[in-house]
């Protein structure tokens, strides 16, 4: 089909040895095999971007050899000096990093490393270790909260290196190598302020965490550093002195102190602070994924006792006129931000300072300011309690690390994610990668070096169509296949599901 060329062999490089080959494939043209790794790393804008990105130049720049895509700037600069570093045997790493990168990359080693966990991890340490020749001129922006946070909450920005890796190129093996590196190094030098003996890792979810268990030092040879052969079998035993701590974003919320029963008093002790939500009007009270239920009674009991204020238009009501769910504003006592911090890990490491945080699938964590719900948000995002749980996990997990640095200090963080961008509708910034990604092995490569699934589109179908169905199948079912009824009107927003 015209527009959509085939690439006979896509498969073209070692997943083990950095790219030597890559497609060049523009729209309408056929694709060209060209020598060498595709350089540089580009991102593009997606198509519904209605307005240029606002470029800082040292960071994204207009791409000469794409004309729809961006240049990551940093990333390119970064490669080169790595390369450079690499050619001279490390200069300015100490002699456990150097240990651990020769571990790593050694002939005959059995259980090999993927190119994209290599780059990934070295990329992090370069930024650490290096000699200052080799950073010279290498700026990564910090993440630094609104001036609002810093006056009223004391809060100050943090380091955040971001890894984009495309999905099933293995973020969990490169999590555990940065692991490793920190710990040993920090146990055999207590002294040197760049490494941490405590590692946070953050995650989405509940299934993620449990897979993420292995990363647990004290599994031992259970554990990830044996499984993947990430650490010599003579270093664990230091690397027990270590602590991982696997959890969920969701800890962060931080926990009211309100009493027994939902129609109680609430107990004004702790830190006051008002809160606007969405609440679910169900058979009962509870709290399921991640959406607040309150039964009917208990509902306009907590609003007649002023434990709720209903805001403006806030009702939304089902046919028969049943009040289906209703957006509030209410003030809680919860835990202070030190009370906060201790539940989360204070039991574990007791009063460690200057930890490592690895952000998993970090594109749920990024500050947003997000303006008065409206029809356009709901436009994007579906029903409004999806759109409130969008902010909310983004704000949750955010807001949790701003009160871990302020509380207890972040060395530096690492978020690793296929899609590092901003989502959702963040103004200028929507849609644009994080200004701190540091290396980029994205799905392209990926598929040419064999460590995704090949996508394959439907050039054609029985109907003889010139656009197949299923080369955008959900376009197809919205524009031809849902009636008025099932789109739910015209301003309706149907879902995939």
């Amino acid at each position: 089909m015209a527009g959509y060329p085939e690439v006979g062999e896509p498969i073209q490089n070692s997943p083990f040895e950095e790219p030597t080959r890559y497609w060049y494939i523009r729209e309408g043209e056929q694709p060209q095999l060209v020598e060498g790794r595709r350089r540089p790393a580009i991102v593009f804008a997606p198509r519904e971007q209605k307005k240029p990105w606002q470029t800082d130049e040292r960071l994204l720049r207009p791409s000469k050899q794409y004309p729809t895509g961006f240049e990551l700037a940093l990333v390119n600069l970064i490669r080169e000096r790595v390369a450079e570093w690499q050619k001279q045997g490390y200069p300015g790493t100490t002699r456990t990093t150097l240990e651990l990168m020769q571990w790593w990359r050694r002939e005959g080693r059995e259980k090999r490393l993927f190119f994209a966990q290599l780059e990934a991890a070295t990329s992090v340490i370069f930024l650490k270790e290096a000699r200052a020749d080799f950073l010279q001129g290498v700026s990564i922006p910090r993440d630094e909260p609104s001036d609002d946070r810093k006056e009223k909450d004391g809060y100050t920005g943090f380091e955040r290196y971001a890894c984009k890796m495309a999905t099933g190129s293995g973020k969990t093996t490169v999590m555990g190598m940065l692991a490793a590196w920190s710990i040993l190094n920090k146990v055999n030098n207590r002294s040197d302020g760049r490494f941490s003996d405590t590692v946070l890792v953050v995650c989405p979810n509940v299934t993620i965490r449990q897979r993420l268990a292995e990363l647990d030092p004290l599994l031992e040879e259970a554990s990830i550093y044996r499984t993947r052969d990430l650490v010599p079998a003579h270093l664990m035993p230091l690397l027990s002195q270590g602590k991982v701590i696997v959890t969920n974003w969701h800890v962060f919320e931080p926990q009211g102190t309100q009493t027994d029963g939902v129609s109680s008093k609430v107990v004004k002790a702790g830190k006051e602070v008002r809160v606007k939500e969405t609440i679910n009007i169900g058979s009962k009270t509870t709290t399921a994924h991640g959406k607040r239920y309150l039964s009917l009674k208990d509902y306009e009991l907590q609003v007649a006792n002023g434990m709720l204020t209903v805001l403006p238009d806030g009702e939304a009501r089902d046919k028969d006129g049943s009040l289906k769910r209703v957006k509030v504003e209410s003030t809680r006592y919860v835990e202070s931000d030190t009370a906060l911090i201790n539940r989360v890990i204070g039991r574990e490491v007791g009063g460690k300072q200057n930890l490592l945080v690895l952000n998993d699938e970090a594109h749920h964590a990024y500050r947003i300011k997000r303006e008065e719900p409206d029809e356009e948000e709901e436009d994007e995002f579906g029903e409004q309690e999806e759109a409130d749980e969008f902010f909310q996990e983004a704000t949750v997990w955010i807001d949790g690390l701003d009160k871990l640095h302020k509380q207890r200090g972040i060395n530096f963080c690492v978020d690793l994610s296929a899609t590092p961008y901003f989502l959702g509708r963040v103004g200028q910034e929507s849609n644009k990668p994080f200004p701190w990604v540091v290396s980029d092995f994205g799905l392209i490569d990926a598929i040419e070096s064999g460590l995704v699934k090949i996508p394959q589109l439907a050039v054609r179908d029985t109907t003889g169509e010139e656009i197949p169905g299923y080369l955008n199948i959900w376009q197809w079912i919205l524009e031809k296949k849902l009636t008025p009824a099932e789109r739910g009107g015209k301003k309706g927003s149907p879902k995939p599901s």
